[in-house]
């Protein structure tokens, strides 16, 4: 599932289940690059959520989560961040750090 979230109602969203969490603006070229990448995922593992935090909309997520830059991305695991990390990846990097985040 994909949902668009707010700062507001994020720990919300976020605290069941496996969440990608995509830190972006829609004008950011490697954001439209990793959002190609994220939605096959999902595609492909209904087990995993995405949601989608456009930063020029809720602000209050770069102080948050120090956002320096865009994409940056947490993996979350019933709401605990198991990893991060910014900038884009490939699916099978992705898809390993998924993995890792998800069973350890």
């Amino acid at each position: 599932m994909t949902r668009f979230v707010t700062a507001e109602e994020f720990d919300e969203v976020t605290r069941e289940g496996f969440w990608i969490a995509d830190f972006m603006t829609d004008h950011c070229g490697p954001c439209k690059m990793l959002d190609m990448v994220l939605s096959e995922i999902i595609y492909d593992n209904p087990e995993i959520n995405l949601a989608k935090c456009d930063i020029e909309k809720s602000p209050a997520f770069t102080e948050r989560f120090d956002i320096q830059g865009t994409p940056t991305v947490l993996l979350m695991l019933d709401g605990e961040i198991k990893k991060s990390f910014s900038g884009g990846r490939g699916r099978d990097e992705l898809e390993e750090m998924i993995s890792e985040a998800m069973y350890g």
